[in-house]
């Protein structure tokens, strides 16, 4: 089962999600979903069981859970930012996650692992504005988020080769930014490996790896970062991931930012 992305302002897919020529009510099984400016709500029998605050939404019915009815996906989009909710009727009407994706979001829902029940792959902008590079060039990385049988997890590291950006992306970005005397570039690609090997589990390797193929200005540059490198992956998915059963939303933000 393959569901790709759509989603607004995500550098690394270039696409968007295909929007609904109008604001007509959407049927969604026994419930409707109604669209206003600045707002969108979830209704069974006249009565709202959510409403949702924000800029503009997309809305998708996909399978997550391998049982009809088709689950709801909303991605909500505020200027450059965007949050992604999903929804499920199965044993009630529920909140299976949010995932405050800021400039990134989710990028792939997809069964990797053959259960059928598919994996959510998200980006994550964690290192937009870190250690002196422009932002446009900033490191994307990714998770991949499977169902636990309670709610969803970070399993990026049962699944180190698959996402959009793996080890082998970053350290072929890394010898072409050398080869090319691309320095900025280059400390890119060098800490988008080490956050790779962080989020995978693989971080000695990485770091082994790097401080034998780095010039000695990139090392001693990634070295200076690699504490705050370390807090900030591991305080991300903490910021981004959630479950709500309020029925207004978004939730007040875990963290800052």
């Amino acid at each position: 089962m393959r569901v790709l992305i759509l989603a607004t302002a995500l550098v690394l897919s270039g696409l968007a999600l295909a929007q609904p020529t109008s604001n007509s009510p959407i049927a969604w099984g026994p419930y409707t979903i109604r669209q206003e400016p600045g707002l969108l709500r979830i209704i069974r029998s006249d009565r709202t069981q959510v409403e949702i605050k924000g800029g503009r939404f997309e809305v998708r019915q996909l399978e997550l859970t391998g049982q009809a009815p088709a689950e709801l996906w909303i991605n909500e989009v505020s200027g450059t930012n965007t949050t992604a909710y999903f929804f499920t009727q199965e044993q009630g009407f529920r909140n299976l996650l949010i995932y405050r994706g800021r400039t990134a979001g989710v990028l792939e829902v997809r069964d990797v692992d053959g259960d059928r029940r598919p994996e959510i792959i998200v980006g994550t902008d964690v290192f937009a504005d870190f250690g002196g590079l422009p932002r446009e060039v900033y490191p994307r990385l990714t998770y991949i988020l499977a169902w636990d049988g309670v709610r969803y997890v970070d399993a990026t590291a049962r699944f180190p080769t698959l996402g959009f950006r793996t080890l082998s992306y970053y350290r072929a970005a890394l010898q072409d930014a050398l080869v090319q005397k691309d320095e900025v570039n280059a400390r890119s690609a060098a800490l988008g490996y080490y956050g790779r090997g962080l989020i995978t589990g693989q971080a000695d390797e990485a770091k082994k790896w790097l401080m034998t193929n780095t010039p000695q200005a990139i090392r001693r540059w990634l070295l200076d970062l690699e504490g705050e490198a370390i807090r900030a992956i591991y305080t991300d998915l903490a910021c981004r991931l959630t479950v709500s059963y309020s029925r207004s939303l978004p939730p007040k933000p875990v963290c800052n930012g």
